[in-house]
Parts: C-alpha cells; structure tokens; sequence
C-alpha cells in the first residue's frame, strides 16, 4: 500500500511540469492568434496567418497592394477580389496599417 502511495505521488509530480509547458504552449498561441499584423507590410506567410486569409487570398492583397498602394483602413481591403464583409468582420482588430 505504501509503495502505491509513493507511485502515485511520484508519478503526479513528473506531471507538473508537463501541465505546465502545456499551459504555457497554450498562451503562447492564443498571443499568437492575437497578434496584429501589418497589412502594407506583412509577407505571404503572415499574412496566411490571419483567419480566413488562405494562401491565394493573401497573395491577392500582395497583388492589389503592390499595383494600388498601402491599404489605408479595413474598408481598403474589401476592394481586394474575394474579400468581403464577413472577412472585414473576421479580420478587424487583427490587422494594421
């Protein structure tokens, strides 16, 4: 009976850390999913990053800012091809100009 008391309380120790690292990995992404990105100057791969932005969608806003300039507001982007107002929605707050 002792050595299952030992057992088990060494095997709750060992997962501390283990509960911990995930804890951290889990805020370490949520910040990540928050972050702001610059629109005017972000690559194809943080743009992919923003929800709903695919990699065909992100090289559309490659594209249109290239030929038309900086985006100046969230509205900017609606004239990008295949953006739309769901996508405006989805992308407020997580974009920058």
């Amino acid at each position: 009976m002792k050595l299952i008391k030992i057992i088990s309380l060494a095997a709750a120790l060992c997962l501390l850390p283990m509960s911990s690292t995930f804890a951290q990995s889990d805020m370490l992404s949520e910040q990540m999913q928050s972050a702001v990105v610059n629109i005017n100057t972000a690559d194809l791969k943080q743009l992919i990053k923003l929800p709903g932005v695919g990699k065909k969608k992100a090289q559309a806003i490659i594209d249109y800012r290239e030929t038309n300039g900086d985006f100046s507001s969230l509205e900017d982007l609606a004239k990008v091809k295949g953006v739309g107002k769901k996508m405006l929605a989805k992308l407020d707050g997580k974009v920058a100009f």
